[in-house]
């Protein structure tokens, strides 16, 4: 296909897939002659990759070309998944091995330990270390226990998200779902979280008369 096949494929204009080409994230079309370049369903991939990366993630070039760089690399299929993690978590060199995490790392390995969840160190061992870090800053630490209650309500869940991320594909177009859903399963979890500590606020503000006891629910579904 031509540049402007590859544009309507992707989604992408024309001017930002020769800037991605110019910068190096996204790989030059195979020439035909002097002129005219020709592309393929992995140039396709790789810029709805970007796409997730530049829109869902505000990712720099840099960070792009590091994540891809890794997705072009001989690194297995797991390696892939666990950048894709470190990208989406925020890890870094430095954050992972902030000797003030020690205390939560020591936790988040427990609970690893107690669940028999394998594959430490990786993206997601040390996201939830810093995680437990920063919840720790502004008051709310989090001991072994109360992970294992997450973990209870969480784990159930896995089996169905992983099914649904499919891992068939390109590289690129794994990575790209597995992006999409981990930037999904982040706003809903934010959004239950939020919906719960709303309602028991407002239970509260109830319970002390500060709150009007008929408070609307919701409507009930349709049918019901």
């Amino acid at each position: 296909m031509k540049l402007k096949e590859l544009a309507v494929q992707s989604g992408v204009s024309t001017t930002t897939l020769k800037h991605w080409i110019r910068v190096g994230i996204l790989p030059s079309g195979r020439l035909r002659n002097r002129t005219t370049a020709v592309y393929e369903q992995r140039h396709v991939d790789r810029a709805r990759l970007i796409v997730v990366l530049r829109d869902s993630y505000n990712a720099s070039t840099a960070a792009i070309r590091s994540l891809t760089d890794v997705i072009d690399s001989d690194a297995a299929t797991l390696e892939v998944m666990n950048a894709c993690q470190a990208f989406a978590l925020g890890i870094s060199e430095g954050v992972a091995s902030d000797p003030d995490h020690e205390v939560f790392r020591e936790r988040t390995h427990e609970l690893m330990r107690r669940r028999d969840w394998r594959g430490y160190p990786g993206a997601a061992e040390q996201g939830l270390a810093l995680a437990l870090a920063q919840a720790s800053a502004v008051g709310l630490d989090y001991d072994v226990e109360e992970l294992m209650e997450y973990a209870d309500a969480l784990e159930p869940l896995v089996g169905r998200n992983i099914a649904a991320l499919r891992p068939d594909g390109s590289r690129d177009e794994v990575a790209r779902r597995m992006l999409l859903a981990v930037n999904a399963r982040a706003r809903q979890l934010v959004a239950v979280s939020s919906l719960a500590h709303a309602a028991a606020s407002i239970r509260s503000a109830i319970d002390r008369g500060v709150a009007p006891a008929d408070l609307a629910m919701p409507p009930a579904a349709s049918g019901k």
